[in-house]
Formats: structure tokens, C-alpha cells, sequence
């Protein structure tokens, strides 16, 4: 039996080298990231070290990543301010920036028309349902999405009314 050739082993990727890759494939907040590296065994000093050069080279900006995810979740999932909060918290925001970022980008007075944006995106969807039941849907959908009821009432009897039912 012929032995395999011993190779050798690959070189240890440092806590910084893996951070990166991870950086390279989509954004991570410090929090998120802190937590991948250390599930990775990585030494606790390594990963602080790794988080602080990341910083420096502005390679890793909770500020950022929080503005950019909002924007985002705008364009692709319209929710009220106090769910973008909530999303950003659990992708490790601290709650101060979260707040703050979610005021900025999301003023309390476009809460209305975000929801009519999205009642009337999904009014099609809804289209073949009576009243109560589309009515119960779209104030299911808007609840989900973080809206108060104050807002929910006012953008389906808004829109309920403009299609005539």
C-alpha cells in the first residue's frame, strides 16, 4: 500500500484575513461580526485587534451599515420606523444609533404615504377578495410591517375609498 504524500498544512488565516472575506461577501455590523469571528475560535484580543484596524480603514461602520440596510428595506420592504428599529437591533445596532438612523431616513410624518405605497403595491394581490376580508389582510400586512393602527385606519379608508368600496 503506497502512502499519500504528507502536504502541508495550509497557513492559519488570522482573525483579520477571515474578517475581511466575510466583508467581501456582504456587510456585517461590529456586533454580528464579532460574534462570527469568536464563533470561529478566534482568540478574544485577535478579534478586538481585527474590529479596531477594520474600523480604522472605515472597512467596518455600524453607521453605514445601518443607513444602508434601511434604505434598502425602503425600497424593497416598506415598514414603519419603530420595525426598522427593531430589525436593526437584532443585526446588533446599538439602539441609540438605530433610532437615530431610523429618524433620519424615516420621519414620522412619511409613515403615511410608505404605507399607501404599500397598500397599493398589494392591492392587485387582494383584488379578487370582498371588502372586509382584503380590509383584514392589508391591516394584517401593515401591523406586521410596524404601522399603528392610527395609520392603518386613515391609508385603508383612504384607499379603500378611492376604489370605490
Amino acid at each position: 500500500m503506497r502512502e499519500s504524500p504528507r502536504r502541508a498544512a495550509p497557513p492559519k488565516v488570522t482573525a483579520l484575513q477571515y474578517a475581511v472575506k466575510l466583508l467581501a461577501v456582504r456587510p456585517y455590523s461590529e456586533r454580528k461580526l464579532r460574534e462570527k469571528l469568536l464563533g470561529r475560535q478566534y482568540m478574544t484580543a485577535d478579534v478586538r485587534e481585527a474590529i479596531e484596524r477594520l474600523r480604522r480603514e472605515r472597512l467596518l461602520d455600524d453607521r453605514r451599515y445601518a443607513e444602508d440596510f434601511v434604505r434598502a428595506r425602503l425600497q424593497s420592504r416598506p415598514r414603519a420606523g419603530s420595525r426598522l428599529v427593531t430589525d436593526l437591533l437584532t443585526r446588533g445596532i446599538p439602539l441609540g444609533l438605530a433610532k437615530e438612523v431610523v429618524v433620519q431616513l424615516v420621519p414620522p410624518t412619511d409613515e403615511v404615504p410608505l404605507a399607501s405605497e404599500l397598500v397599493r403595491r398589494k392591492q392587485a394581490q387582494y383584488g379578487d377578495l370582498d371588502r372586509d376580508t382584503r380590509w383584514r389582510r392589508l391591516a394584517g400586512l401593515l401591523a406586521r410591517r410596524g404601522f399603528s393602527y392610527d395609520t392603518i385606519r386613515e391609508v385603508l379608508g383612504k384607499e379603500l375609498d378611492q376604489t370605490g368600496e
